[in-house]
């Protein structure tokens, strides 16, 4: 490399009529060649690593926002007074898919069913109370919003239900008072895939959910 220098400022010096050699040229080439591969090699790995993620970073804060609207409807479950019987449990159907809760998160209860559509979608549907307290109906109109997105087809079961001492019950999927009135904890498993196409894979949270007493 000093050789190399040493020619190339005579020739910019005009000091000497030598100039590069073929030989020099090569090598010069060669080294250049394996020094842009490096650093083509390294810019690649980086811009890789940034993608990758970004793409589950989409992916858990996907999740987070779904999760925490479950949770919080789930844990804010109530009872349904009904006259002349015995009141209707928090849960009103459920399934290894799709939950329908009463939940109390403001002035007067809400009718919600999470859900996951043909578009692999999670959808709130909520129904306002109606009627006037204790004795409580949910006839009016459905409002669905989606709060999560990209659900992969293989993903778990998004509700699994356990009793008072954390058992899964041996039926998952009940409209009944008799079945729907023996789950106490609700077990959360959403997977959420923002960018299927990066091959990063899908992210997945877990949260078991207590119903109040």
């Amino acid at each position: 490399m000093t050789r190399l220098r040493t020619a190339l400022r005579r020739r910019v010096d005009g000091s000497s009529d030598a100039g590069l050699t073929l030989a020099e040229l090569m090598v010069t080439l060669v080294l250049m060649g394996i020094l842009g591969t490096m650093m083509l090699g390294a810019t690649v790995m980086v811009s890789r690593t940034v993608t990758n993620a970004q793409a589950s970073g989409d992916s858990l804060d996907i999740a987070r926002i779904g999760m925490n609207r479950m949770a919080r409807s789930i844990r804010a479950g109530i009872e349904i007074v009904r006259s002349g019987q015995a009141n209707q449990p928090a849960i009103d159907s459920m399934g290894v898919n799709s939950l329908t809760i009463y939940s109390s998160l403001g002035p007067s209860p809400t009718k919600i069913t999470y859900a996951i559509d043909a578009n692999r979608n999670l959808t709130e549907t909520v129904v306002a109370a109606g009627g006037t307290s204790p004795y409580w109906t949910f006839t009016g109109t459905a409002k669905t919003t989606i709060i999560a997105y990209k659900i992969p087809t293989t993903a778990p079961n998004l509700f699994t239900y356990l009793d008072a001492n954390g058992t899964v019950l041996s039926t998952q999927s009940a409209t009944d008072d008799a079945t729907t009135g023996l789950v106490k904890q609700i077990q959360l498993n959403l997977q959420c895939d923002a960018n299927p196409g990066k091959g990063v894979g899908p992210v997945t949270l877990t949260h078991t959910v207590v119903l109040p007493n």
